[in-house]
């Protein structure tokens, strides 16, 4: 298992660098083609495609995750696969009428503003082939297809980001030529990804494999609408009690954060499917274990250097409208990570319980509009990202404790908890003890001073051994 995961983790974090590499490349462009406003009007939108992807298919894609590597026959893995493929399409084809019949209204309660309805028509297309692609990717990663999944991810970043740049730049349209860039991309790689899933989307359907599947995945529609209410009250309270000037700085600040998704990406992809068919080996929960050590130390340095370097990537990146971004990066990299580490706590849904799930992300969710309430009143933007800050932890510590009373898993908390506490301090401190009166080569070397200083520290307190480092080269090798 520890073989597989660290050569899968590899290749779907290949993808992940790329398109992430390329949406920061492609930051400069769209802060400069779009004002502030107009970038939140996007990230809103973005919003409510989250929101489509947890309900509109009732996450029936997680029902072929617990159930398909466990499905015995050749065929029957078909049956699942078929039946969570024309499922999903009935799904989306439904909300595309819907919602295409409906513009105007929604286009307004999303953004609070009118004239946005031409764009929002396009944004509802690529929703529904999106919707199609997601099933399409995580199918290959059931199967096992790392490689695949690989080459039709970067197929869709790059067919997305060259329509966008001609819809832009040829074609002299704003928001409309990002999100026609969008569609295309979603349209050519999810048709390439059904080709190469002929044989596991076959015109078949199973009532049978159909129930199965939803009995395990509907609990969790309404615990996904708890987590997209965690991931994104910050912005439409912004957007309420402040503008959408401010929404627009926050989702940059949202998007430099995004970056540390690189580590997480690559793990979550690899994770999920090898743990469901590993589960009942005795030496799992040790891997698992080492895995989620190696995650934080790579996380960890993410972060420091995401922290440290946040003004000078604004700098390069942005205008003077966004650089105020930069002071929530210390809040908002970790309340991404610990959004998505939940693939760490594999034993709520190893047991089948997954009501526990729904308890976990309701509460996280109400807490954090709670919190989001109190505080950007008072600190704006800043009181946004602490509130998804403290939600995140809450949900994340909720997971692991009720994941090791199902299956447990032997951590090291003292030396986690010490690394954890080292890293922080000296990103918080960071900034104090660079002086800005120097060269800026001489700030470049502090900084990267510091991060080394971050990366001894961790080796120090025992987070990571020499000798695991060695035996994780070793794995490397072989994979």
């Amino acid at each position: 298992m520890l073989r597989d995961f660290f050569k899968d983790s590899i290749i779907y974090t290949i993808p992940t660098v790329l398109s992430r590499g390329i949406a920061l490349l492609l930051l400069p462009l769209y802060t400069r083609i779009l004002s502030p406003t107009e970038y939140g009007v996007l990230d809103l939108f973005v919003v409510f495609g989250s929101l489509v992807n947890l309900t509109v298919a009732l996450e029936i894609s997680q029902g072929i995750a617990r159930y398909y590597a466990d499905g015995g026959t050749a065929q029957n893995k078909t049956l699942y696969a078929s039946t969570a493929f024309w499922f999903t399409c009935a799904c989306y084809l439904l909300f595309a009428v819907v919602s295409l019949t409906n513009v105007a209204w929604l286009a307004e309660a999303i953004t609070g503003r009118t004239g946005y309805e031409k764009a929002f028509n396009i944004m509802i297309l690529f929703l529904t082939v999106n919707g199609l692609f997601y099933l399409v990717q995580n199918q290959f990663r059931f199967e096992l297809r790392s490689k695949t999944y690989c080459i039709v991810s970067i197929i869709f970043s790059l067919v997305t980001t060259a329509s966008a740049i001609i819809f832009i730049f040829v074609f002299k349209l704003g928001l409309e030529g990002i999100l026609l860039g969008m569609l295309t991309g979603s349209l050519v790689a999810t048709t390439i990804g059904i080709c190469n899933l002929r044989e596991s989307f076959r015109p078949k359907f199973s009532p049978k494999h159909l129930k199965e599947m939803l009995v395990f995945s509907m609990p969790l529609v309404p615990s996904g609408i708890a987590v997209f209410v965690s991931l994104y009250i910050d912005r439409v309270m912004l957007s309420h009690f402040y503008s959408l000037n401010e929404v627009g700085i926050y989702s940059v600040a949202y998007r430099l954060a995004c970056i540390s998704g690189i580590v997480m990406l690559g793990f979550q992809g690899a994770l999920t499917p090898l743990v469901y068919k590993h589960h009942k080996d005795i030496a799992t929960p040790g891997h698992l274990a080492s895995i989620f050590r190696f995650f934080l130390v790579f996380a960890l340095l993410v972060f420091l250097s995401l922290v440290l370097f946040a003004k000078e990537i604004l700098w390069a990146l942005t205008t003077q409208a966004y650089y105020p971004a930069g002071a929530l990066v210390i809040y908002m990299v970790p309340a991404v990570l610990l959004a998505n580490m939940y693939i760490f706590s594999p034993g709520i849904s190893i047991a089948n319980k997954t009501k526990y799930i729904l308890y976990i992300n309701v509460s996280g969710a109400a807490l954090n509009a709670l919190l989001n309430w109190l505080l950007i009143p008072n600190l704006g933007m800043q009181g946004a990202a602490i509130a998804t800050l403290l939600a995140s932890l809450f949900v994340f510590l909720c997971y692991m404790i009720s994941s090791q009373i199902f299956y447990y898993v032997h951590h090291q908390w003292k030396q986690i908890i010490v690394s954890v506490l080292f890293i922080f301090l000296l990103a918080a401190l960071g900034p104090f003890l660079v002086s800005n009166d120097n060269s800026f080569i001489w700030i470049i070397l502090s900084k990267l001073s510091l991060i080394f200083c971050g990366a001894t520290l961790i080796v120090l307190t025992g987070l990571v051994k020499q000798d695991e480092i060695k035996r994780i080269l070793k794995v490397f090798q072989t994979a």
